[in-house]
């Protein structure tokens, strides 16, 4: 018997292993290692599935990173394909939480957190969990979606960071692919934790 067939997870940034959830009487394929919808019936394709979903234009993202040239990066592309009309930069993950609790202290909301696993100072995953308990102590109904940037692959530790920060996906960046399909893949996956919402 030959290999199972595989899929590309914009995630995961290669062909993955994948299984068939039925959802409405729809079949729709996740990636086995982080859970992403990976395809999604013609009938969802054409009525604009998660997978296509139009990214509505946030008003604030904050991305912490600790590499200037791949933060810069990160905010042109974001702002370049209308995700955001702000985005501010932090180079650490203290920075991000001085700067999302006075946003937070002034009523301010954050529409989306980028976080950078491998940061010095404070990493992304603890900065996610002191985020979530910032977030609960200013008593919000709803978390802030977070897209951790790894150059990891998902393993069962790490998919309990996704767990726990939900509503959160990562992408790794990491795997070898050009500005332009990363940048797609950084849609298809923001596209994906927006509708979680």
């Amino acid at each position: 018997m030959g290999n199972p067939p595989k899929l590309f997870c914009p995630s995961c940034g290669e062909d993955v292993e994948y299984f068939v959830m039925v959802s409405g009487g729809e079949e729709i394929a996740h990636c086995s290692n982080c859970g992403l919808i990976l395809q999604t019936s013609e009938k969802q394709r054409a009525a604009g599935g998660p997978v296509e979903a139009k990214i509505r234009a946030l008003q604030y993202v904050i991305a912490a990173e600790d590499s200037p040239l791949l933060l810069k990066s990160i905010g042109n592309m974001i702002q370049g394909q209308g995700i955001a009309k702000e985005v501010e930069s932090c180079k650490d993950g203290e920075e991000f939480i001085t700067k999302v609790t006075e946003r937070l202290k002034q009523q301010q909301n954050v529409s989306l957190a980028i976080l950078d696993v491998a940061m010095p100072i404070l990493n992304g995953i603890n900065a996610a969990v002191i985020f979530r308990a910032i977030e609960k102590g200013f008593g919000k109904k709803r978390f802030t979606p977070i897209l951790f940037f790894t150059s990891y692959k998902c393993d069962d530790t790490f998919k309990k960071v996704l767990k726990y920060a939900a509503p959160a996906k990562y992408i790794n960046k990491g795997t070898g692919s050009s500005p332009e399909q990363f940048a797609e893949r950084l849609m298809t996956v923001i596209s994906q934790l927006l509708s979680e919402q």
